[in-house]
């Protein structure tokens, strides 16, 4: 049982921080886009419906890196 819960603690910490990672990559990536892109333009508006207003992981980013623990858990 203690295996089991290091397991999951140990697949949540590291998708955590490569979630972390990849939500800030993909935010300054997408910011850097939306600068050089004219405005009015539909590539403009989609980038700026896809784009979340910042860095923070939200409360559905983690109940989805949770979900993901167990998974893994469960299956390795």
């Amino acid at each position: 049982m203690l295996l089991i819960f290091g397991k999951f603690i140990l697949f949540y910490l590291l998708g955590t921080i490569a979630f972390a990672l990849y939500k800030v990559m993909y935010y300054s990536i997408s910011k850097k886009l939306i600068t050089k892109t004219v405005e009015g333009t539909k590539l403009y508006w989609a980038l700026n419906l896809f784009v979340k207003d910042g860095k923070k992981l939200d409360d559905s980013d983690y109940f989805t890196i949770a979900v993901f623990a167990v998974l893994c858990t469960i299956y390795l």
